[in-house]
C-alpha cells in the first residue's frame, strides 16, 4: 500500500515538473506595414571587415522564463522577421501586447544555418531600460 502511494506521488511529481519545464512557442507576426503604435528595431548587419551583408534573416521574439537551463519553461512568441537589403540594413516592426508590457524580454537575433552565439550574435531589449511602444531602436550586428 505504501509502495503504491509513493509510486503515485513520484509519478505526479514527475508529470508536474515535466509539464512546467515546457517552453510554449507561437507566432505573432504582423505585416511589415504595421498599423498603430509599432515598435521598430533597425540597424545594419556587417561582416567583421565592415562590409554590409545582404539577405541575412533577423528574428524578433518575446520570451518569458529565465532561460537558465534548457527546457526551463516559459513562452517564446515570434514577433517579426526581416531580411537585410544590399546595404545590410534591416527594420523589424511589431506590435507589443498589453501582456508583454511588464514581463519578459525581446530578443533580436541573426538567423542562419551555421549560426552560433559567437558567430551570429543576439541583442536583448529589457523593459525597464529600453522597450516602449511606438519607439525605434537601432542596433547593428557584426558577424565574425
Amino acid at each position: 500500500m505504501i509502495t503504491r502511494f509513493v509510486y503515485r506521488c513520484a509519478l505526479l511529481l514527475a508529470l508536474f515538473f515535466g509539464l512546467s519545464a515546457c517552453n510554449e512557442e507561437e507566432d505573432d507576426y504582423i505585416s511589415k506595414y504595421c498599423p498603430g503604435s509599432c515598435t521598430e528595431v533597425t540597424g545594419k548587419v556587417l561582416h567583421s571587415n565592415g562590409q554590409p551583408l545582404a539577405n541575412v534573416q533577423l528574428l524578433a521574439t518575446w520570451k518569458t522564463g529565465d532561460g537558465t537551463f534548457k527546457g526551463g519553461g516559459g513562452m517564446t512568441r515570434k514577433k517579426a522577421v526581416a531580411y537585410t537589403d544590399a546595404q545590410g540594413s534591416y527594420t523589424l516592426r511589431f506590435l507589443i501586447r498589453d501582456s508583454e508590457m511588464n514581463a519578459g524580454r525581446f530578443v533580436v537575433a541573426v538567423q542562419g544555418t551555421n549560426c552560433s552565439v559567437a558567430v551570429c550574435p543576439t541583442h536583448t531589449l529589457y523593459w525597464n531600460k529600453e522597450v516602449k511602444r511606438d519607439t525605434t531602436f537601432t542596433h547593428d550586428f557584426v558577424i565574425r
